[in-house]
């Protein structure tokens, strides 16, 4: 539609019109986990991620998101036990025999994630972003102590959501 502006010259007058200017951002983000974390003794071996082929990151390979908004990543599991009266990661096997793990974070491993405890955010305005982690299971010790046989599982759910900037 255009505007139309009509002048009469004998007034010697200035006229202004004006166009709207638009542009959407549809708002989106994709982000990705490791697919599976198997213990080998004290130790994660990882399986990456199909998409990224990397392992113990947590990656957000697009972010477009509204101003003053970022993508907040946490993690929770579906089985957790309570040691010290913290609330801990666990695996368990049908049996009721319990393993605590830690998920730490950074690039040297000294952030260690509660659970329900954020993983990583990204502000609005930064297009990717990724937060290496590492797996520590903590097995049982002590005088006259062993391990229960079985086999151990557990999921870890890691949620992404928009929340406010700060």
């Amino acid at each position: 539609m255009l505007n139309n502006t009509k002048l009469n010259m004998k007034n010697n007058r200035t006229t202004t019109a004006s166009t709207n200017v638009e542009y959407v951002v549809t708002a989106s983000y994709e982000w990705n986990v490791p697919s599976k974390i198997t213990f080998i003794d004290t130790i994660a071996e990882v399986e990456a991620n199909a998409d990224t082929g990397d392992t113990q990151k947590v990656k957000v390979t697009k972010n477009i998101i509204p101003n003053k908004k970022k993508l907040q990543i946490t993690v929770s599991s579906t089985t957790t036990k309570e040691e010290g009266g913290v609330t801990k990661f666990a695996i368990k096997t049908d049996e009721d025999a319990y393993l605590i793990y830690a998920i730490k974070k950074g690039t040297t491993y000294d952030d260690e994630i509660a659970v329900g405890g954020e993983v990583m955010s990204v502000d609005s305005g930064k297009y990717a972003a990724d937060t290496p982690l590492k797996f520590f299971l903590t097995k049982d010790t002590g005088t006259n102590v062993s391990e229960k046989a079985g086999s151990y599982s557990g999921v870890a759910i890691f949620t992404a959501q928009l929340v406010a900037a700060t």
